[in-house]
C-alpha cells in the first residue's frame, strides 16, 4: 500500500509540475527564390542590425511549465543567417558587379523576430511573428519601408524540431516573397 501511495504520489507531482520542454536549435535558410528582372549590374552592400533585446541566436521560446528554460535558438547568429540571405537575394537580381563607383546600400533592420508557443503544461497553440524594415540608400536617394508577418497555428502537442524549422523558414520566405515582390522596393532597387 505504502509503495503504491509513493506512485501516486510521484505521478500527481508529475503531472502538476509539467515537463520543461528541452531547447530546440533550427537552421534558418539562406537561399531565397527570387525572381524578376535584374539590375543594371550594381554592386549592393548589404548590412543587418537586430534590434531586438534578446541573444543573437534566440528566436523564442517553446513554452510549456518553463518557458524561459526552453528557447528556439538558430544554429547561427540571426544577423548572419539574413546577411547570406539578403546578399544571395540580391546577386538573384544581377547586383554584385565590381568596382562599382557608387554601390547601393541596402539595410535590413530586424524589429521582432519571434516564436511563442502558450505555457502550461499542454503546448497546444503557437506563433511566429517578423518585423523588418528594409533601407535603400542610392546616392542622395533613401528609401525605407515596413515589412511583417504573423501567424498562429493549433497544434496537438508541442512540435518537434523539424516542425519548428519547417515553418519559421516557411514564414520567413513568405515574408521574404512579399518584400521582394513589392513594387516599391523593386523600384528603389532599379529592378522595375
Amino acid at each position: 500500500m505504502r509503495k503504491l501511495m509513493l506512485v501516486v504520489a510521484g505521478l500527481a507531482t508529475l503531472l502538476l509540475s509539467g515537463c520543461v520542454l528541452a531547447p530546440q536549435t533550427i537552421s534558418l535558410a539562406e537561399q531565397a527564390d527570387i525572381q524578376g528582372m535584374t539590375s543594371p549590374g550594381r554592386e549592393a552592400l548589404v548590412r543587418v542590425v537586430d534590434e531586438r533585446q534578446v541573444g543573437f541566436d534566440v528566436l523564442g521560446h517553446r513554452g510549456g511549465r518553463a518557458p524561459e528554460n526552453s528557447p528556439l535558438l538558430a544554429d547561427k547568429p540571426l544577423t548572419q543567417a539574413l546577411t547570406a540571405r539578403l546578399q544571395n537575394s540580391l546577386a538573384a537580381l544581377g547586383f554584385g558587379a565590381a568596382n562599382d563607383p557608387q554601390p547601393l546600400r541596402v539595410q535590413l533592420t530586424v524589429e521582432e523576430f519571434l516564436y511563442q508557443c502558450n505555457e502550461g503544461i499542454i503546448v497546444n497553440e503557437c506563433s511566429i511573428s517578423m518585423r523588418f524594415q528594409v533601407t535603400v540608400m542610392d546616392g542622395e536617394k533613401t528609401f525605407t519601408k515596413p515589412y511583417g508577418i504573423n501567424e498562429m497555428r493549433s497544434l496537438a502537442t508541442s512540435p518537434v524540431k523539424e516542425y519548428s524549422q519547417q515553418w519559421v523558414n516557411d514564414a520567413l520566405g513568405r515574408l521574404w516573397s512579399y518584400m521582394f515582390n513589392d513594387a516599391e522596393l523593386k523600384r528603389s532597387l532599379g529592378v522595375i
